[in-house]
């Protein structure tokens, strides 16, 4: 049962935040940068792990909120492991500023689509700067023009109400509830009434903030894009300073009555993992202030200072996964990427690897300092390998004169072959060098092995795709059985 929690107090003064902004016309950076993380990029997941509670980590997080003052609700997620806890991680609380994430995510859907230009501006009105000069905290007055990127940086950065305001109105509160719904936020809401509360859950926090950092939040570089605003966030008063120096931390506060929340993306040394803490009803801020660190610190510590090594059992090939192989199965795709293990870990050419569906698991220790998730797991050339097997070549074409747009493809000088359009789109949002290599050959078609029928294909050092017009829109893309098909042909 998803219950609503009583709203604020009245007798605390709605708090607003007093940051001094350089005028609109400047560049992209507002204030001075006083966040902990680094400026190095993060790296981006497209899948994670199911939910697998854990119950020591259950204990924890119950351990330092269970006995506070006022309503608390956390969830968190490692997402290489799956590793879970919620506390009253379904009960709804006042989302405060948490629902300018709810904005962000749409304004990128619409930007997308087409709908709207991220760099188009649009000019401030009376109605979307009224709640900001009612606080005397007005940064954008009426008149102002701002462009749509840049709106959307003051609103999650500094969380200005009135760059917010602006967004949902010219995005429209039903299409952002609407694209909420469709990716499972099913028990929170956007109430642009004036008369209810905006209202969301530990849980529905936690799935947004998970869908963004595995890429899937529109597409992989929207979510990069976003990522990259939540990481300059200027407020890093409540959960960040529970994390050592130096890490990053992609995240959002809301900050109103009697309520401090935090949730975000936190990349650890052994991996990623999403945290949400809410508190609401709350007789003093302090309450949060002193204890939403000590929850970061010791979910941090948990998960760093004792790696977990997971295993999973596939009945349908009897077949298991375990440690950085597992890991890296859930990172970059899992079952819709790599397919079932059909084989055991075991030593090919003096390497440690495990035979997939789709694709070869390779355990190569001798990498030393590769940045990204699993960097000592690589993927065999199982398309070069499936390539030479049936003696299948093409012609290097030379650079296309007019060059490729950099949204639509690229062209490989280092194999003399163009990746463009849905292949080009899929190749780059599920992975790209590292999941597939480079292409070797043109989108030409082909006879499926596995069905007997012709499609649209594209071979890859370490994939083969296929388009598959009789599925739904979205899924269209398929990646071959290279690995079945290496192994039925030993």
């Amino acid at each position: 049962m998803y219950k609503q929690k009583v709203r604020f107090l009245p007798f605390l003064l709605v708090a607003a935040l007093a940051i001094g902004l350089m005028p609109v016309g400047t560049g992209t950076s507002l204030v001075s940068i006083t966040r902990a993380q680094t400026d190095s990029a993060v790296p981006m997941l497209y899948g994670s792990a199911p939910d697998s509670p854990d119950s020591q980590l259950q204990a924890l997080v119950e351990d330092v909120v269970g006995d506070l003052g006022g309503d608390w609700g956390v969830a968190v997620k490692k997402l290489d492991t799956g590793q879970y806890a919620a506390y009253n991680g379904d009960e709804q609380h006042v989302s405060a500023s948490l629902y300018k994430m709810w904005v962000l995510c749409e304004l990128f859907r619409q930007a997308q689509a087409g709908i709207i230009d991220l760099d188009g501006y649009e000019a401030v009105t009376g109605s979307d700067a009224w709640y900001d000069a009612s606080l005397g905290d007005l940064n954008l007055p009426t008149g102002t023009t701002v462009s749509l990127r840049r709106a959307a940086y003051l609103m999650i950065t500094v969380s200005d109400n009135t760059a917010a305001a602006l967004l949902v109105r010219v995005l429209g509160p039903d299409n952002i509830n609407r694209f909420m719904r469709q990716n499972g936020l099913n028990h929170s809401l956007l109430d642009w009434s004036g008369i209810g509360d905006n209202l969301t859950t530990p849980i529905d926090v936690l799935h947004e903030m998970e869908l963004i950092a595995t890429s899937q939040m529109v597409d992989a570089e929207a979510s990069r894009q976003m990522i990259e605003i939540m990481l300059d966030q200027q407020v890093n008063n409540l959960l960040a300073p529970g994390l050592p120096e130096g890490t990053p931390f992609a995240h959002k506060h809301g900050n109103l009555g009697s309520l401090l929340h935090n949730a975000g993306i936190v990349w650890g040394p052994s991996g990623p993992f999403v945290i949400v803490a809410m508190s609401s009803n709350l007789d003093s801020y302090t309450t949060a202030y002193d204890n939403m660190p000590v929850l970061m610190e010791r979910v941090y510590n948990y998960f760093n200072n004792r790696p977990a090594s997971p295993a999973l059992y596939f009945p349908t090939t009897r077949q298991s996964v375990g440690h950085d192989f597992l890991k890296f199965w859930n990172d970059f795709g899992g079952m819709a990427a790599f397919g079932y293990p059909i084989g055991p870990e075991q030593m090919r050419n003096g390497v440690l690897a495990q035979q997939f569906e789709r694709a070869r698991f390779e355990w190569h220790p001798e990498i030393k300092g590769a940045g990204g998730l699993q960097p000592n797991v690589t993927l065999g050339l199982v398309g070069q390998e499936r390539i030479t097997q049936l003696g299948l070549s093409w012609p290097r074409s030379a650079a296309p004169t007019t060059p490729i747009p950099a949204t639509n493809g690229r062209y490989f000088g280092e194999t003399g072959q163009a990746l463009e359009g849905i292949f080009y789109n899929y190749w780059a949002n599920h992975g790209g060098e590292r999941i597939f290599g480079y292409p070797l050959s043109p989108a030409i078609e082909m006879v499926n092995p596995s069905d007997g029928k012709t499609y649209l294909t594209q071979w890859f050092q370490r994939s083969r795709m296929e388009l598959h017009p009789e599925l739904p829109p979205g899924q269209r893309v398929v990646l071959g059985a290279l690995g079945t098909e290496l192994a039925t042909f030993r």
